[in-house]
């Protein structure tokens, strides 16, 4: 297991400091490596030329000569980070192989793929049969591999432990760098201090003021009044520092400050940009189809980073969560 630990320095804040958040790419419903959203990934990573903090892409997509037209002709991007959610469930019924096809002909695009294990479920895909299948595959494709298992009531993913020091022997086994986050592993293959583990001093606290947030700095500590987890996951990574909260509001990725007609989502790990699709593999475990403001629909989630400012409310209004059951 990789312990991405580097020294942190500290830094003002800086006029482009969207251009540090590290972005995820229509990780929400949908793939972005499916036919009907790869143009719109495409056209995303485009704006994204310049960007300067890694960009991601889950993705668990089948084989597709067209998709892979397309990805040829792709701007190469130096902070693109593309992994790939290798299970051995065969979603959307499309095989093992077909997938390691799909797998192979990315590689030869954006050299290493990283292979993540998510979901691992308890009776399907948690014996050492399939998990050594995917552990080769990750060393051939790179070497790097994200642990991961299946959310729980939270939405945290839970892995049991025994698999998981199984998993990760495999791994040492077949000479593979194993990684808990995502955030690690993209922080090591782009040799930058991983934003969820190096943290110091709060940097950025003017933006953290205008996007709207009411807050205190103690003990070198972020402490804001009132946020959703969605809240407290973009501040971390916005100010490279611990952050907490007096109150939790939702247990949703959503910011607090998102004005009605425009949802911005951080999760733990990646800020979110994401065209929302109604098409995809439909995988029985999914997770989106549980939260409110995503499901099946056609919706925008977040934005271009250079834009967020224009998009938040400002005014320190916390109705966003109002209208949800589960928030």
């Amino acid at each position: 297991m990789i312990n991405n630990k580097k020294e942190y320095k500290q830094t003002e804040s800086l006029s482009n400091w969207y251009d540090y958040l590290p972005i995820s790419i229509n990780d929400t419903y949908g793939d972005p490596f499916i036919d009907s959203q790869v143009d719109n990934t495409i056209a995303k990573l485009n704006k994204l030329s310049s960007h300067k903090a890694p960009i991601v892409i889950f993705t668990k997509a089948p084989y597709n000569e067209k998709v892979l037209l397309k990805l040829k002709d792709l701007n190469s991007n130096s902070m693109l980070v593309v992994m790939y959610s290798l299970t051995g469930l065969d979603e959307g019924g499309f095989s093992f192989d077909n997938r390691i096809r799909f797998i192979n002909e990315l590689k030869k695009i954006f050299g290493s793929i990283v292979i993540l294990t998510r979901p691992i479920i308890k009776g399907k895909n948690d014996n050492v049969e399939i998990l050594s299948k995917i552990v080769k595959v990750a060393s051939q494709s790179g070497g790097l591999l994200v642990l991961g298992g299946v959310h729980d009531s939270f939405k945290m993913k839970k892995i049991d432990s025994s698999i998981e020091n199984m998993l990760m022997h495999i791994c040492d086994t077949m000479g593979v760098k194993s990684f808990f986050k995502s955030s690690c592993c993209a922080a090591y293959i782009k040799n930058v201090p991983c934003w969820i583990h190096d943290l110091g001093n709060p940097q950025n606290l003017d933006i953290v003021t205008k996007l709207g947030y009411n807050y205190d700095v103690v003990d070198n500590c972020l402490v804001v009044k009132k946020a959703s987890t969605g809240d407290l996951n973009f501040l971390k990574i916005l100010t490279r520092s611990d952050v907490k909260t007096v109150e939790i509001i939702s247990n949703y990725n959503l910011l607090s400050v998102t004005p009605e007609g425009r949802k911005l989502e951080c999760t733990s790990s990646w800020f979110c940009w994401a065209t929302n699709s109604d098409t995809c593999l439909d995988c029985d475990y999914c997770i989106i189809k549980q939260i409110e403001y995503l499901k099946r629909e056609r919706v925008e989630i977040g934005c271009c980073p250079n834009e967020i400012l224009s998009y938040v409310s400002n005014n320190g209004d916390f109705d966003v969560f109002s209208k949800f059951q589960k928030t």
